[in-house]
């Protein structure tokens, strides 16, 4: 009796969570990390252990070449600047590394995972 006034209910699709974008201390601790700051960051704010420095310049591509392919890295600039990390994560994926953004950079890595850095 008065179906007319009962609303039609639309069948709710199940929609997965996207999985954060931003790094896991875990994630962090467990990688290589490719640190393409300038050198004056490192030397400024420090490294982390897991990592290697490599700046992001001209000669980034034959640099990574001589990485071990049998590694799982990360790729972490200062602010997390997709632009640059996506271009680097590309350039190491055609040199054959298996890699990721570390987005938020090494402020977010170090301020809110609490992944403190040494300085040499």
């Amino acid at each position: 009796m008065f179906d007319f006034f009962k609303k039609k209910q639309k069948q709710q699709e199940f929609i997965e969570p996207k999985k954060d974008p931003f790094p896991t201390y875990d994630e962090v601790k467990n990688l290589t990390i490719i640190d393409i700051r300038d050198s004056e960051d490192i030397e400024y704010y420090g490294k982390y252990p897991n990592s290697v420095h490599i700046p992001f310049d001209e000669y980034f591509a034959s640099k990574l070449m001589m990485l071990d392919k049998n590694k799982k890295y990360g790729i972490m600039d200062l602010k997390g600047i997709d632009s640059i990390l996506d271009e680097a994560v590309k350039i190491a994926k055609e040199v054959g590394l298996d890699v990721k953004k570390l987005k938020g950079g090494f402020f977010y890595i170090s301020e809110v995972l609490n992944y403190k850095p040494i300085k040499e």
